[in-house]
């Protein structure tokens, strides 16, 4: 078991079946239904919150509140995909944010330009998902009649690939997690779960502890060598790429189990034949697929995306030495809720006028 990281007055959507009925003093089997009355249909005042919803060719973003900072009400962003398998079978991803901001300051991202405002709480990440069954329902009436499974509302997959940098808010991920896999709540399975970092190789190394060999992991490389990353992703300045490979390396795949490696194609930066030659060997050792995503253009960003012929072949050459390779079918860039894009431009501008004090407490 692992040990609780809920803190004590913490929101009930934060919580376990085992911690829900400690918090009500009673047993687990008394709280059961009433546990899972929460877990599948909220606390009561989910909807109220929502601040902004937009929708476009299926794809969902809402926004909710979650507190304010000097000079701005603070929000966060997350994005129902949908999604279609090789066979035509149609579902949807839910895009989990962890943080407001991000302090990783990757030079591609939406997010990471924010800087880091907070982090959010177990509670506030899995408010995200009942918010999202909520709004799938509002669609779908009829969803609501079915017997519940996690996925009876259409969504089956969770991906912490929104704002932030989940293994910078570990404990609260971790925990949030929890509440997922709960049996006698969202009864979310581990296999339907993936966590997105930037290569926090301390965090990588903290979930190989918890002995979850099911949960996915996906790591954000996005340059094979170090001078390119150091210079798109400030962390491989103290968490290089021969460390980060080395973590993998030791992390406890299941058998049939791959990493993520996942790439932002960007026109002239990382997307020229020779750093597909350096992916593919810097892959190599390890049991992975490669996620060429093309880069989803930022607010005033100097950043292209490449041509369709230009990633075609970057593809192409990865494949040709043997890279199991997947392009990303991009989703939401109209709405800003594409990969790289979730973030708020006022908020951005309110953190680059805060005092240095709050961006020294941020960055500790």
């Amino acid at each position: 078991m692992i040990p609780s990281t809920v803190p004590r007055g913490a929101d009930l959507l934060g919580m376990t079946l085992a911690e829900y009925a400690a918090a009500h003093a009673t047993h687990p089997q008394h709280a059961r239904s009433q546990y899972a009355r929460l877990m599948r249909e909220g606390d009561g005042a989910i909807l109220p919150a929502v601040t902004r919803v937009e929708r476009n060719d299926g794809l969902t973003k809402f926004c909710l509140p979650v507190g304010t900072h000097p000079g701005m009400a603070l929000e966060t962003e997350s994005v129902i995909i949908p999604m279609r398998n090789y066979s035509g079978m149609d579902w949807y991803t839910l895009c989990l944010s962890s943080q407001v901001g991000c302090r990783m300051g990757c030079t591609f991202c939406e997010t990471g330009r924010m800087g880091l405002l907070r982090n959010l709480s177990s509670a506030e990440i899995v408010r995200q998902r009942l918010v999202a069954r909520q709004l799938m329902l509002d669609q779908d009436p009829l969803a609501a009649t079915r017997p519940f499974r996690y996925f009876s509302d259409g969504i089956r997959n969770l991906v912490f690939m929104g704002m932030g940098e989940p293994l910078d808010n570990f404990d609260a991920v971790v925990q949030a997690i929890r509440v997922f896999n709960d049996p006698r709540g969202l009864d979310i399975p581990l296999t339907q779960v993936t966590i997105s970092t930037v290569g926090r190789i301390d965090g990588i190394r903290k979930l190989a502890q918890l002995n979850w060999p099911n949960l996915r992991l996906a790591i954000s490389l996005n340059a094979p060598n170090d001078r390119l990353r150091d210079e798109l992703m400030p962390i491989n300045k103290g968490m290089p790429l021969a460390d980060l490979q080395l973590a993998l390396l030791d992390y406890p795949l299941p058998r049939r189990g791959l990493f993520l490696i996942e790439y932002v194609l960007i026109k002239d930066v990382n997307d020229a034949p020779a750093l597909a030659d350096e992916v593919a060997a810097w892959c190599r050792p390890l049991r992975c697929v490669v996620n060429v995503i093309p880069y989803n253009p930022q607010r005033d960003a100097s950043y292209a995306t490449p041509s369709d012929d230009a990633i075609v072949r970057f593809c192409a050459r990865l494949r040709s030495q043997g890279v199991f390779v997947k392009r990303r079918i991009t989703h939401g860039r109209d709405l800003m809720g594409a990969c790289g894009q979730l973030g708020n431009p006022d908020l951005r501008r309110v953190q680059r006028s805060s005092s240095s004090s709050f961006s020294r407490a941020a960055n500790s």
